[in-house]
């Protein structure tokens, strides 16, 4: 069976919620037989100034990776990447960013709402969840039609922290506002990342699921990445063959790599 062995989302100890250095998980991947990774620390974005990630922590990843690039040079390719974290909110602080460091590869994700992170908002009721869901839906939208991006990162995150309360939360159901995301996605030629952190997770399934993978097909999207969102080094390339399967099971034939942000389709057909 062919494999997927690049892993186009996971973390080091540069991003603030891991402390993981990436050598360690550079080591993992070489063990597990992955030949590609794609470090895309985090940088997120508030609104009104609120906060701002310092320029140090880019220049502190893009030290890390020269290093790992020069001592797993023949082992592993290692591409430059970020993940930005709701960039319509600084828009300015986001094209700063991407004009100052030489990245192969952005994911845009939905982490916080109104400056809160989505992992400590109260899914105490129905209603309180289905204004998290709203919310995060218009978040997504804003970001999709307006940012700066390669991959759509963990479109139904919001499924993982519901989890966590008991609760189930299905994006697919919500097809009449997530539908025009994926077409926008689509429109612009951008990618929907696999992340396959939710099956080792609360949901236990993948975000998205192959619902909303089949939708991105049907709004006539082409590429999708896959990632681990790993934190720790054991986590690195996990669940991939879950993810290959998925893939094919939503009519897709290829997975997307990045170089120098222009995509590089892989087959994952056998």
């Amino acid at each position: 069976m062919k494999k997927i062995t690049a892993d186009y989302h996971l973390h080091s100890d540069v991003s603030p919620d891991c402390k993981t250095p990436m050598e360690e998980s550079c080591v993992a991947a070489i063990q597990k037989g992955l030949t590609e990774l794609a470090f895309t620390d985090h940088m997120e974005m508030f609104s009104n100034h609120f906060k701002r990630y310092p320029l140090s922590c880019m220049r502190q990843y893009f030290d890390n990776l020269a290093v790992c690039r020069e001592k797993f040079a023949g082992k592993l390719t290692l591409k430059a990447g970020v993940e930005m974290g709701q960039g319509q909110l600084d828009r300015e602080w986001e094209k700063t960013i991407i004009d100052l460091f030489p990245f192969d590869f952005i994911i845009g994700s939905v982490h916080k709402m109104d400056n809160v992170d989505m992992g400590k908002m109260a899914f105490a009721s129905e209603a309180e969840t289905e204004h998290i869901i709203q919310q995060n839906l218009e978040y997504l939208w804003e970001l999709v039609d307006t940012c700066d991006f390669d991959s759509l990162g963990h479109v139904d995150l919001v499924k993982r922290y519901a989890a966590n309360h008991g609760i189930r939360v299905d994006l697919a159901e919500y097809q009449d506002q997530l539908m025009p995301i994926l077409r926008r996605l689509a429109e612009r030629g951008k990618a929907l990342e696999i992340n396959t952190s939710g099956i080792r997770q609360s949901p236990k399934e993948a975000l998205p699921s192959v619902k909303i993978l089949k939708m991105f097909k049907e709004a006539g999207g082409r590429y999708l990445t896959v990632g681990s969102d790993a934190h720790l080094s054991k986590d690195v390339g996990a669940d991939f063959d879950t993810a290959r399967q998925m893939a094919l099971e939503a009519g897709f034939r290829h997975i997307a790599l990045y170089e120098q942000r222009k995509p590089i389709l892989v087959s994952i057909e056998d």
